[in-house]
């Protein structure tokens, strides 16, 4: 199994901006302004790359406080900081967790460290200028002449932020009507990525694309404390299942994978809704069910996942037809698929929760059987489970 590292990591930036909400399109936006800027600048085709990839994950390190609002300088630090931890253990260049750090600098030293001058790296720079920008003028509907002076405005008076080169490329594009427009073009602004012309064929194999999987996993747990080991209990059981049941070594890598990623989706739903304590009311509850159809669009993004995306983003169908979001019923449901929703629900039985303890073995199998009973889970893999999972 091989996987380009231009389509994972493009696909799962999309999982950064759904977890945002405010501007579904930030990540993609910020590497379209970054690249073009370095392009500009004249910076040599690996440089741009690198500043690429940075920009697409510049977000990685979000927490739930920044998602709310919160954009005091302690609570960025911690954002920046968390992005460089996490891109540390990716198989990445050493500059990318570099400039994801210091893409909150500026050079009068207002930024989240107080990092001046010189010590902000180039490719930082352009990133968070990328990036103010976009927060800015992202969610803009219309773009006319108004639009284009405030823009000019602003740019008088970002020298006192960001190095000259850098505004100075930043202004040239922005002279040309087409970059503009492009940007501002609502139609194609989910698209606009696909403008930048990418030169990179390095494949990652599946020790590394898993890397990546366990990454995404801690972000999706870590939202919560109630479920901060859910997606590596169920990965753990879903590799054992398909083991168990004699697949081969990629099919059970795949299933491992597969539950890292099955909650990615859940990077949408508020924090409030995933922490309630207490019973979801029904329009909660149509929020959180938004969850599986997430995970599929994420994950469909990136190429060579297609052995992926059912088995993760399926695990709330039901054999009878009454599952969601597609309410497929049992025939259109693939053996994995069956193994997959199986583990979800052992898994979250046997979790605490804020409205109750984790339950006992024998009333977790209670309740499994009788979703058995009822078609929702396959009733012949229920009882193959119960010999896995002991």
């Amino acid at each position: 199994m091989e996987i380009s590292r231009h389509s994972l990591i493009f696909g799962l930036s999309y999982a950064l901006d759904i977890m945002g909400k405010n501007n579904l399109s930030h990540s993609k936006s910020t590497a379209y302004l970054s690249v073009m800027t370095a392009a500009e600048m004249g910076l040599d085709e690996d440089e741009t790359l690198i500043i690429y990839y940075a920009a697409l994950l510049h977000d990685i390190g979000l927490s739930n406080e920044y998602v709310l609002g919160y954009t005091d300088a302690p609570r960025l630090r911690r954002h920046c900081e968390r992005g460089e931890e996490l891109l540390s253990k990716l198989p990445l260049p050493d500059k990318i967790p570099l400039y994801v750090r210091y893409h909150h600098e500026y050079l009068d030293g207002s930024g989240s460290f107080g990092a001046t001058g010189g010590d902000i790296p180039l490719g930082a720079q352009i990133i968070c200028l990328a990036s103010d920008f976009d927060d800015s003028f992202g969610r803009t509907k219309t773009f006319d002449r108004e639009m284009f002076l405030k823009i000019s405005e602003r740019l008088d008076k970002s020298g006192e932020l960001f190095p000259k080169e850098v505004v100075g490329a930043f202004r040239a594009l922005a002279s040309r009507e087409y970059f503009l427009l492009d940007y501002f073009n609502h139609e194609t602004k989910y698209m606009l990525s696909d403008k930048v012309s990418v030169n990179d064929g390095l494949c990652y194999g599946v020790g590394d694309i898993t890397k990546f999987a366990l990454c995404f996993a801690d972000i999706i747990d870590q939202r919560s404390p109630f479920t901060y080991t859910h997606s590596h209990g169920i990965a753990k059981l879903a590799r054992k299942a398909a083991e168990y049941l004699g697949y081969d070594g990629e099919t059970c890598e795949k299933m491992y994978m597969a539950g890292l990623l099955h909650d990615i989706g859940k990077l949408y739903i508020s924090t409030d809704i995933l922490h309630k304590n207490g019973k979801l009311t029904p329009e909660e509850r149509f929020e959180i069910n938004k969850h599986t159809y997430y995970t599929r669009k994420i994950l469909e993004q990136i190429q060579g996942f297609e052995g992926i995306v059912d088995i993760a983003a399926n695990h709330h169908e039901k054999l009878d037809g009454t599952g969601y979001p597609y309410h497929l019923s049992g025939e259109r449901l693939s053996e994995l698929e069956r193994v997959m929703a199986i583990c979800d629900v052992y898994q979250a039985l046997t979790e605490e929760r804020p409205y109750r303890e984790n339950l006992p073995p024998e009333k977790v199998w209670g309740i499994i059987d009788n979703m058995s009973e009822n078609r929702h889970l396959d009733k012949m893999l229920t009882e193959k489970a119960k010999r896995i999972f002991e």
